[in-house]
């Protein structure tokens, strides 16, 4: 009995090893396709292969948020959206920043203030939850900011795109800080400053809508 016990531990422990590699490996993959490659659709085609898969519900619901990502960064707004609305059965644990900072900035790119704003508000406890336990705070900070943008409170999000570039762990969030910057700085009158910061948001963006400025 001790015997078989002992089987079924390191049968149980080379299955959960084997699995912690296949994702970690998986999580390389897709992070080399959408910022080191820049390439947004191969991102979702590789993520598309995961979704033709079995999976848990879990595991479908993150793929899910996670190709809304690629969609996001090619400019699918619209498809975006959807996903998430309609195909995210439960935001899984953890995954709530994710996926609120993608249906929002969607939101607000694809020119749905009002409804951004509904669903920012619902959501706000929950996000301010996670700054709280200092989890993925840049992130939620460009929730913040973008809404601050959208809704005409510049003063309350210009540090923050100014400063962006300098705090962002990726080109495509270092574009963002340009793109913003340079729409700040068109409401200021600012023509040619708005042009270069546009610049940029192209060269850091290349793959992204930003690239198509």
């Amino acid at each position: 009995m001790q015997i078989l016990f002992l089987a079924v531990l390191i049968i149980l422990f080379f299955y959960f090893h084997s699995r912690r590699n296949k994702l970690e490996k998986q999580a390389k993959l897709l992070n080399k396709l959408l910022y080191i490659e820049k390439s947004p659709q191969k991102y979702i085609d590789e993520i598309d292969k995961l979704l033709s898969g079995i999976l848990s519900e879990k595991e479908r619901n993150i793929n899910f948020i996670q190709k809304s990502t690629g969609l996001l960064y090619a400019g699918e707004f619209h498809e975006a959206i959807r996903m998430l609305t309609d195909d995210v059965i439960k935001i899984p644990p953890n995954w709530q920043v994710f996926y609120y900072h993608n249906l929002l900035l969607s939101l607000y790119l694809n020119n749905e203030a009002d409804r951004a704003n509904e669903i920012l508000k619902d959501a706000k406890g929950t996000i301010d939850m996670y700054y709280k336990k200092d989890y993925n705070k840049v992130t939620i900070e460009l929730i913040y900011a973008v809404s601050d943008f959208y809704n005409g409170n510049i003063d309350n999000c210009r540090d923050f795109f100014f400063n962006l570039k300098d705090v962002a762990t990726n080109d495509y969030r270092i574009a963002l800080g340009h793109y913003f910057t340079g729409k700040i700085l068109e409401t200021e009158g600012k023509t040619e400053d708005a042009k270069c910061s546009f610049e940029q948001a192209k060269e850091y963006g290349k793959g992204s809508f930003m690239e198509k400025l």
